[in-house]
């Protein structure tokens, strides 16, 4: 009978818009930005650029809905002359009060933590994009999602996505060796297998939402492989290096409740390529994530603390150091091509693993990191400073962004801080340092 109910007003829905009032409802922002390099970075202008959004919401509150997100840029960014036009969001959905489904280009993120978002999987996200608002780094892909609500307390959702969007790597301003091509990926991409679906089921109990979801697909984060090597000449090598996916499953739970005046929150994943590691350059290892967060608001101060935890399985030392980030040593190779079992291309390819597991915090056992952030409303709201960081405790990683936001007038926010990245010698955040270290500066208007 309620297969018959639903089929029913799926075929009355057409004749259901005629007669519905349409709400339009349009948005967006104008704004200027400026990142100044604060380190010994080539360029001074670290970024600038103008940029505006067109936000446009359409539906009848009743049985659909849409939105759509139109981003123009122009200006510079790391040097390079930058003018695009992005339709960052365009999606519709029709819905009752059991079902929900939509398609189009959407950002979707699963997962109740802030910091660390290890279940968070159907969103890539441009790590180099300078902005004062890290949500417009969001790349989201082109999906279809299905909702099921059987009941208040239980959301069941399905998402697919037949196309695979990367992420784009926080080096990608990094100057690479001459002899080193590197291709990374950027845009929606298709082949056989680059598909990805996922199944969560969310319990939305009073004081306590818990979820438990699956997924399947290429991970956001692609990963780098040796496509070709030439150390025949050691004083004029070549090295051809890809970014490519890697399918992984995964499984998870995460947790949100409210306790007293406070929210603790919590997350459990596990994560496994379907290719062996071994021979695979590009292919992470198995790993178990955990998440411990809690929210305070004390007063006008709300303040957000997280810690991860990472174990990784079928660990191995890594024998050489990562290939890109680091000069490479003529003294050390000469030595090495003495060896008469010296393999040239899997010495190459080894030092390419070890820089996918430098980027993916894999070249140790465990790893435990917490991220932590104040922010505080003051002269009625009209005021907001901040102060967020992470900390790293095996890498050494630090990122800090102590920022301030202030709105002298309604729709108007001029926003000033400091992105400051450090790390270990030939860590991750010691090589993109140089190129990510910067006050910024914006003026916001919405409308």
């Amino acid at each position: 009978m309620k297969i018959l109910k639903i089929a029913a007003m799926l075929l009355l829905f057409p004749v259901t818009l005629s007669s519905q009032e349409k709400i339009f409802t349009p948005g967006g922002f104008i704004r200027g930005g400026l990142f100044l390099s604060t380190g010994d970075y080539k360029h001074d202008v670290n970024a600038l650029f103008g940029d505006a959004a067109l936000n446009i919401t359409l539906g009848n509150n009743l049985n659909f809905r849409g939105f759509t997100d139109v981003r123009i840029r122009t200006g510079q960014q790391f040097g390079e002359n930058v003018t695009s036009l992005e339709l960052k969001e365009a999606w519709g959905m029709y819905y009752n009060r059991i079902i929900g489904i939509s398609f189009g280009k959407k950002i979707v993120k699963w997962g109740k933590t802030d910091f660390f978002t290890p279940l968070s999987k159907f969103n890539p996200v441009d790590y180099s994009f300078r902005t004062p608002d890290r949500e417009d780094c969001d790349l989201g892909n082109i999906i279809s999602e299905f909702v099921f609500t059987p009941s208040p307390i239980l959301k069941i959702t399905a998402v697919a996505a037949p196309l695979w969007n990367p992420s784009i790597l926080m080096t990608r301003p990094l100057e690479i060796p001459q002899y080193i091509s590197l291709e990374l990926p950027w845009g929606l991409s298709s082949e056989n297998g680059f598909y990805s679906y996922g199944l969560r089921a969310d319990f939305l109990l009073r004081g306590l939402d818990a979820g438990i979801q699956w997924f399947h697909g290429p991970d956001p984060m692609p990963g780098l492989k040796l496509v070709s090597a030439d150390l025949s000449n050691p004083l004029n090598p070549s090295v051809n290096i890809k970014g490519v996916p890697y399918i992984i499953n995964s499984a998870g739970i995460d947790f949100e409740a409210v306790v007293s005046t406070s929210v603790i929150r919590g997350a459990l994943a596990y994560s496994k390529p379907l290719e062996a590691k071994t021979g695979n350059e590009e292919v992470p290892f198995p790993m178990l994530e955990w998440v411990a967060g809690i929210d305070l608001t004390p007063g006008d101060f709300r303040i957000t603390a997280e810690y991860s935890g990472r174990r990784i399985f079928s660990f191995y030392e890594s024998p050489y150091q990562p290939l890109i980030g680091r000069e490479i040593d003529l003294a050390e190779l000469a030595q090495l091509f003495m060896d008469p079992a010296f393999d040239p291309q899997e010495f190459l390819r080894m030092q390419t693993e070890a820089f996918n597991r430098l980027y993916n915090n894999q070249l140790k056992r465990h790893y435990h990191s917490a991220g932590l952030r104040i922010e505080a409303e003051t002269l009625y709201g009209r005021l907001l400073p901040s102060l967020s960081g992470m900390y790293n405790f095996n890498s050494r990683d630090l990122l800090i962004i102590p920022s301030v936001r202030y709105k002298p007038a309604d729709g108007l926010t001029i926003t000033a801080g400091l992105e400051y990245y450090s790390g270990a010698e030939g860590g991750l955040y010691d090589i993109i340092d140089e190129f990510m270290n910067a006050f910024f500066f914006s003026l916001r208007i919405d409308f």
